[in-house]
């Protein structure tokens, strides 16, 4: 088992252990579970979480979704392709932003070295936004084939 630096395992770990290796789908792991789990508020440090999350995911083929108010919820498997598909979404607006932020930078106000990274960074944004773009559109020709077949 992996250690912290206190001799203890890692908190991500403990979640894991005690909370997650038996959890079946729908099961609800409530913040009160995490804070009890951790020994501390488990809302000072959410990671942990997260971390314990991706281990469930390699090893049980489960994955959490948080339930507001309440704690995280096991979600079935038919949920998966939807829950990957949210992240995806929010992952696009995401790099929308990203371009929305650097048009909206006032390079008079920034030095020659500022303005060469800027231009740099830009180059690299705009190469990504491009790959994305031609990534999605290819699998919109692929899905829309599909559905054709009767497939999808």
């Amino acid at each position: 088992m992996a250690r912290s630096r206190r001799g203890k395992p890692p908190e991500w770990r403990l979640i894991y252990d005690q909370l997650l290796t038996q959890a079946d789908f729908n099961a609800i792991i409530t913040y009160a579970d995490l804070d009890g789990c951790l020994g501390r508020p488990f809302a000072k440090n959410r990671g942990p979480l997260y971390r314990a999350c991706q281990e469930l995911g390699a090893l049980r083929f489960r994955w959490l979704e948080s339930v507001p108010g309440v704690g995280y919820r096991v979600i079935e498997a038919k949920e998966h392709v939807r829950a990957s598909g949210d992240r995806k979404l929010r992952a696009r607006r995401q790099l929308d932003k990203m371009m929305i932020i650097a048009r909206a930078t006032d390079l008079e106000k920034l030095t020659e070295e500022e303005r060469n990274l800027w231009d740099r960074q830009n180059r690299i944004n705009a190469a990504l936004i491009g790959i994305v773009s031609a990534h999605e559109q290819r699998i919109n020709r692929i899905e829309e084939i599909l559905r054709a077949d009767g497939k999808m």
